[in-house]
């Protein structure tokens, strides 16, 4: 019993040695504030839901600022509109207020994307009686009803 209570001593001792040793090491607590939200931002498509984290990619966080690279102008500018929410997520993922201050979005090659370019894009999908159809099979749809009406002088 007395040799474990001294082991652990001596353990505990090494530990905070340790600890301050790493911490200099380190420098700074922004390395460790760094780390935790590379922890959260793994889980990217949970935050934005899979059809903007197909288009979207956070590339680096600095200072509690979010660096994220898009795909286009536009999708940028959707991601701008939610930047709330998307904040809000992420304070949330992480469990801690602070860690996230802002999102920055700039137009640049995504990761991912180079892979889902070649997937059909499907941006929203509606239930119908038909079952579930996408932006662009409803556009197909209206389309087709409308030139079967004489749309377009057909």
């Amino acid at each position: 019993m007395r040799t474990s209570r001294v082991g652990e001593i001596a353990y505990n001792r090494l530990m905070r040695r340790l600890e301050g040793l790493l911490r200099q090491a380190i420098g700074k607590e922004e390395v460790l504030r760094t780390a935790r939200a590379q922890r959260v931002l793994r889980e990217w498509p949970d935050i934005v839901g899979p059809a903007m984290a197909t288009r979207s990619y956070p590339e680096r966080y600095d200072h509690g600022t979010v660096w994220v690279a898009v795909t286009g102008s536009a999708w940028a500018q959707e991601l701008r509109m939610i930047k709330d929410v998307i904040l809000a997520k992420l304070e949330t993922q992480a469990g801690e207020t602070g860690l996230f201050i802002d999102v920055r979005f700039g137009v640049r090659p995504v990761p991912q994307a180079v892979e889902e370019a070649k997937k059909p894009a499907v941006y929203a999908v509606v239930a119908d009686d038909r079952g579930e159809l996408s932006i662009s099979e409803i556009a197909e749809r209206r389309l087709r009803k409308w030139r079967d009406q004489g749309g377009a002088g057909a």
